[in-house]
């Protein structure tokens, strides 16, 4: 079993998270996204190695915490440590508790999840973050300058030209 992140506290709270691979913590563009305003773009990186797995703070602004206490650089956590990201409070899961737990608890195989409906709908996600036997999307919403948004581009062209329509009749009657 590979280690794991149990979100505690905050906007994925009740989520599970296994640590496989390098794992950006983050408001936008990250591997894990979280809808948190405290939180900086690219907060802190999530490794695993040697059985278990550790984190480093990207320099975000609000820093991370781990048991209580601000890092500074890489570092290991072992089961049961607690993480602090903004507003979310995460409980680290050891690779061995969980493998532990799984054999003392023989489980059925999950059933496959039916089809998300924004996934059915056609809207664009990220690759899917792991919860238990199922995946999770995690939906990506598009941010960026105002200029780049159909709808306040559409109401800035509608007053231009109804502007420049009430100009001309104004200047016609004089």
């Amino acid at each position: 079993m590979t280690p794991a992140l149990v979100f505690k506290e905050g906007p994925l709270s009740g989520r599970r998270i296994e640590v496989d691979a390098e794992l950006v913590l983050g408001r936008e563009d990250a591997g894990l996204t979280i809808e948190d305003e405290e939180l900086s773009r690219r907060h802190a990186v999530v490794r695993p190695g040697d059985g278990g797995i550790e984190i480093e703070d990207l320099g975000s602004t609000n820093g991370t915490y781990v048991n209580g206490s601000r890092i500074e650089g890489p570092t290991r956590l072992a089961g049961g440590d607690s993480v602090k990201l903004g507003r979310s409070l995460i409980e680290v899961e050891s690779a061995r508790a969980a493998a532990t737990v799984a054999a003392a608890v023989p489980s059925a195989p999950a059933p496959a999840p039916p089809a998300p409906a924004a996934a059915a709908a056609g809207a664009r996600s990220a690759p899917a973050a792991a919860f238990g036997a199922y995946a999770v999307p995690v939906v990506k919403r598009r941010r960026g300058i105002a200029s780049r948004q159909l709808g306040p581009q559409l109401l800035s062209f509608a007053i231009v030209a109804a502007t420049a329509v009430a100009l001309v009749l104004y200047f016609a009657d004089h």
